[in-house]
């Protein structure tokens, strides 16, 4: 069940956040602007960041000792808990999300840290499952096969989110991020899941 909170906790944000902001389209905008300086919907997103932050350190501790959790996959998980939450507080400094990594001339601090923050995250959302994959050789082969398969979805939806992102109208971004936070977030219940039954 804690499995699911941190994840259920950001995507409740992101829907109530999106309904405050005028205009705001999930399928071309990033969840990040949903939390950037001067948007109404900040107030909700912000705390739904540092929701799935809270619940991705509880899954860490669920798992440690675990079959499907063998180190470092806890202390890989927790540190995303970290980054996540960091991310929430480095706040865009408008709803255009700017970045020196897609070419924007403008940008601030924060706007770096928060870039430095989510690609920590989006990184350790790849490499986790991997991880866990590789050294669980006594979890269930098909939790290690589907461990493979949430992180590849995640790097591809990644890289094809970028390149969406880099054009003039971000056409589509939006939709590429979701699948991307589906399929990372989707390793959640898988691993909470696998662990609680070979526990039993």
């Amino acid at each position: 069940m804690r499995s699911l909170l941190g994840p259920g906790a950001f995507a409740a944000a992101a829907v109530v956040a999106a309904r405050l902001e005028p205009g705001y389209r999930h399928c071309d905008e990033p969840v990040s602007a949903l939390a950037a300086t001067g948007v109404r919907g900040a107030g909700v997103m912000i705390p739904g960041f540092l929701g799935l932050a809270a619940g991705s350190l509880a899954l860490a501790a669920d798992l440690r000792g675990s079959d499907v959790a063998p180190d470092p996959v806890p202390a890989m998980l927790a540190l995303a808990g970290l980054t996540t939450a960091g991310a929430g507080l480095a706040r865009n400094s408008d709803r255009s999300c700017p970045s020196r990594l897609l070419g924007d001339a403008h940008y601030t601090r924060s706007d770096d840290a928060h870039a430095a923050f989510a690609a920590a995250t989006f990184s350790l959302w790849i490499a986790t499952p991997l991880v866990s994959a590789r050294r669980g050789r006594d979890a269930h082969r098909s939790y290690r096969t589907w461990s493979r398969a949430l992180a590849l979805l995640t790097l591809v939806a990644l890289v094809v989110d970028g390149m969406l992102a880099r054009r003039p109208d971000e056409r589509w971004s939006g939709a590429a991020q979701r699948v991307m936070l589906a399929s990372a977030l989707g390793w959640y219940p898988l691993a909470a899941g696998m662990a609680r039954g070979a526990g039993q």
